[in-house]
């Protein structure tokens, strides 16, 4: 059992370890700094070997190669990015047209095929039903006027009949009178 565990943990081990030394590239500075503390000193100047020469060339050529790359890769992800806010620049113009359009549709209302601002329609509409009510009412106070003259008219007609009717009774009277006594004198007359 032993002899299974542990070749798997140092396996393990080394797969950690392995992950951790990865060449991470070494900056140019500190690349110089390491080749001036090695360098032999002459006089005034610094005498580099060429293999050390050699290598800071190499690794200066590709930082540069590396930062060009990089530049490349940011210039054309700046294309991009520009491009996609030109699109979405164009598309939130587009939103913007049609966000206004239908504002202007919701507040505005088509009255007889012409489009009314949803402020004047109240306006109109309002103006509409009070000019309605205010008809009924001169319609009402009409209606009750002319219901109050018709039913005094009426009183005084029923007045007025009755008074002829009482006048028709003592015209009646009058005359039977009148023809009594007419009879009564024509009847003096013959016995006289």
């Amino acid at each position: 059992m032993k002899s299974v565990v542990f070749p798997v943990v140092l396996f393990f081990f080394g797969l950690m370890n392995a992950q951790d030394t990865l060449e991470k590239p070494t900056p140019l500075a500190t690349l110089f700094d390491s080749i001036y503390t090695i360098s032999n000193s002459y006089d005034r100047y610094k005498i580099i070997k060429k293999v050390y020469f050699q290598d800071l060339k190499r690794q200066s050529l590709d930082s540069v190669e590396n930062y060009k790359q990089q530049l490349i890769e940011k210039e054309s992800l700046l294309k991009l990015e520009t491009q996609n806010f030109e699109t979405l620049k164009a598309q939130a113009d587009l939103t913007q047209i049609a966000l206004n359009q239908s504002l202007q549709k919701e507040n505005s209302i088509t009255l007889f095929g012409a489009a009314i601002s949803k402020k004047n329609y109240n306006l109109i509409l309002w103006s509409i039903v009070l000019l309605l009510l205010l008809g009924l009412c001169y319609y009402i106070y009409k209606f009750n006027n002319n219901k109050h003259l018709t039913k005094k008219a009426q009183n005084s007609l029923t007045e007025i009949e009755q008074e002829l009717t009482a006048y028709r009774k003592r015209s009646l009277e009058n005359e039977q009178k009148l023809r009594r006594k007419l009879q009564d004198e024509i009847n003096k007359q013959r016995n006289s």
